[in-house]
This record gives C-alpha cells, structure tokens and sequence, in this order.
C-alpha cells in the first residue's frame, strides 16, 4: 500500500513518466488555438473596413457547431437561402473549419450565423463566388457598410479584404445580408450571413446642367471685352459673330464653333472659338500651328 501512494506521488511530481495525465490536455488545447487562429479574420481584420462580425454592440456571443461531412451547401437565414463558398471551392483550394450560431437565439430575423474558412489564396475564389453571388439567379447587390449600392466591382486583393453584398430578404423591410472578410496572415476567410432591417441606398446621379442654346452663347461672347477675347479693340460692336452649324469635341467637351469676323473686314475671320454648350469653358483657335488655347 505504502508503494502504491509513493508511486502516485511520484507521478504528480514527475508527469512524464507513465501513468501521468497531460497528454489528455493536448486535444481540448488544440482546439482553442484553431478557433482563436480562425477568429482573427472577423476580430481583426473586418472591423477595419467598418463591418463588426463579433464583439459589436448588438453583437451575441456565438456557440461553435459540428462540422458537417460534407461542408455547408447554403447559407440560411430564416426564408432566407443562398449558395455557400463550400459548393464553389475545387480540390485543394480550402476547407470549412468552423460554423457558429446564436448562443441565444432571438428569432430568424435577428440571428447571425459565420462560417470560418482555411483557403490557399483568396481573391480566385471571392471572385468566382461574387460572379454566382452577383448574378441574376441570386441577385445579390454589393454595398458599402452603409447599404450604398457601389457602382464598381473592386479589385480583390489576396492580402486582405472585405465585401458586403444584399438583396431583399423574405421579410418585408429587411435586407439578406452576406459580409465576407479575409486575411493572408491567418489564412482564413469568414463569412457571415443575417437578415438586417435596412434597404438598399442608391448612389444620386450627378445632375447634368441642360446644354445652352446657340443665342444664349452667342449673348454671353457679345457681353465679353475684345481683350478678354484676345481681340483689339474696346467693345465687342465692331465685330460679327457667326456660329457654324454642329457641334465639336474639345477637350472632352461638346462645343460649339463660333467665328469673330471685324464688321469692316468681313472676308477676314478675326477669331475661331468653341464654346462648351455646359458655357463652364471658352477656347481659341491658334490657326497657325491648328491647335487650341482655353481663354476661360
């Protein structure tokens, strides 16, 4: 009996010899650091793009959930139902790792959901999935954080990054909302999918003023000086202003051409201008080298 306990005590002073316990520590450890490695992308990496997937202030805490066989084939929200990253990844370009829930689940509309990947590059498989994501079978829209529609398809980046891609959700004044966030640093990519209740902002389109008409031109160039025009004189009464039929490209803007004769010499062209039917700009024909000068 005494050799029994001294053999214990042996052991809790020495663990590695046999009969000792740590090996049993190594499995929980090593799940902890695969799920703090996989959390780097949503901790670290998406707050800096405004988009908050864990630790916001309406943010829940997550539980993780079993990883199925075969991957996740959709992403679900409610009625809500998309196509997962799972279904478009080929042989060798990654895995899913980890999935989490709502601890405490509120209802289909406010329940967010993250998918956590490991994948060998980035911007490859982003891209092939915003190509499905973005298509019309989907119908998906990509906004910034504020649901402003954008008017341009980034160019992706296998460093970091972040998108956040809409469409009308099944329930009325909600929007199905997939953020997707990665890092090269932790080799890992998120995806977290919800139902907020928001709407879809377009961008304003620039107004375009309405094209002035020749007379409105034609007051606006008598109302200038000879000089401002780099003509002699002192008033513009000396001269005849003729427009020419047409419009013509100058500098990116659609212009029209109006020739200054001296009413005096009316065979002899004093000055060649072309005007911009948006009146923001006034150019000068140099007709010995053919070429334009901006007066205005």
């Amino acid at each position: 009996m005494k050799k029994a306990k001294k053999a214990k005590a042996e052991n809790a002073e020495n663990p590695k010899k046999k009969g000792g316990k740590k090996k049993l520590l190594l499995i929980p450890l090593a799940l902890v650091v695969v799920a703090a490695v996989a959390a780097a992308v949503v901790l670290f990496v998406l707050p800096r793009f405004g988009i908050q997937l864990l630790g916001g202030e309406d943010d829940s805490p997550q539980l993780e959930e079993p990883l199925p066989k075969k991957g996740v084939q959709e992403y679900v929200v409610g009625e809500d139902v998309t196509i997962s990253l799972d279904t478009i990844l080929e042989e060798g370009e990654g895995e899913l790792i980890a999935m989490r829930s709502p601890q405490k689940r509120q209802d289909d509309v406010d329940d967010k959901f993250t998918y956590i990947y490991e994948l060998t590059s980035f911007a490859p498989v982003v891209d092939r999935y915003l190509d499905i994501l973005l298509g019309s079978e989907q119908g998906f829209t990509m906004t910034d954080e504020t649901y402003l529609a954008l008017e341009e398809r980034p160019e992706l980046q296998d460093a970091e990054g972040a998108l956040m891609l809409v469409r009308p959700s099944a329930v009325e004044g909600h929007l199905f909302q997939v953020v997707i966030g990665w890092s090269q640093a932790s080799a890992n990519l998120a995806v977290r999918v919800s139902s907020p209740e928001a709407s879809i902002r377009q961008p304003e389109k620039e107004s375009k003023p309405e094209p002035s008409n020749v007379s409105t031109q034609m007051e606006q160039l008598r109302a200038m000086t000879p000089a401002q025009l780099g003509l002699p004189g002192d008033t513009m009464d000396s001269y005849t202003i003729f427009p020419v039929d047409g419009f013509v490209k100058v500098d990116g803007q659609d212009c029209r051409r109006f020739n200054i004769y001296e009413k005096n010499n009316m065979g002899v062209i004093a000055g060649t201008y072309f005007f911009s039917v948006d009146q923001q700009h006034i150019y000068v024909l140099n007709s010995s080298d053919n070429t334009v000068s901006t007066i205005k």
